[in-house]
């Protein structure tokens, strides 16, 4: 699977074959065969076997914190990092997996959905405990930051010199915890 990371990162998806992934990986062309039935389920297994990690290792760093605002913190930095150490992966989450519907719907149900489920109910459990807001939807809440933290990734992986990204969880947070008002203006209100 690292070796198709590799060449889907490099070549990208559609012009990417089986046979450059075999060399990659340093097999015999049929022996891919032996564990995927193609392309397409190479990449779902990449997605998969990454996703899974990544919410087992989310779903521990927030259970670690009673404090919604840091469980928050925790999730959204451990999503940016983990990319962020690995380039070729982030460059197949970010543009690789978006060419086709059918493979999007299919990631949107899974494991797309097991995160924000995540986000969702930590925003819920805030909002229950009186340290978010009540009025703004938990699942509405979920999306923008999930989307904030995905196109911050996307303009990552499509800079030519990118910058850190762990710096910039604070203020992601903070957007999202404090909004744009300044402070001044927020206590006039």
């Amino acid at each position: 699977m690292r070796a198709a990371v590799k060449v889907f990162a490099e070549r990208g998806y559609f012009a990417a074959r089986m046979r450059e992934v075999a060399e990659s990986a340093r097999v015999a062309d049929g022996t891919i065969y032996l564990y995927f039935k193609g392309k397409e389920d190479l990449l779902a297994s990449i997605l998969e076997e990454h996703a899974d990690a990544f919410l087992e290792r989310a779903r521990r760093d927030a259970a670690a914190t009673d404090d919604p605002r840091e469980k928050l913190r925790r999730v959204v930095e451990r999503h940016l990092v983990s990319l962020e150490n690995d380039r070729q992966l982030a460059h197949v989450f970010q543009i690789e997996l978006r060419h086709t519907r059918r493979f999007l719907r299919r990631v949107a149900r899974g494991k797309v959905s097991d995160y924000l489920r995540l986000l969702q109910d930590i925003v819920a459990e805030g909002a229950a405990r009186g340290v978010f807001r009540r009025d703004i939807p938990a699942d509405m809440a979920a999306r923008a930051i999930f989307g904030a933290v995905d196109e911050l990734l996307t303009s990552w992986v499509l800079s030519a010199r990118p910058t850190p990204l762990a710096p910039r969880v604070e203020p992601l947070l903070s957007l999202f915890l404090e909004g744009l008002e300044e402070r001044e203006q927020r206590g006039r209100a």
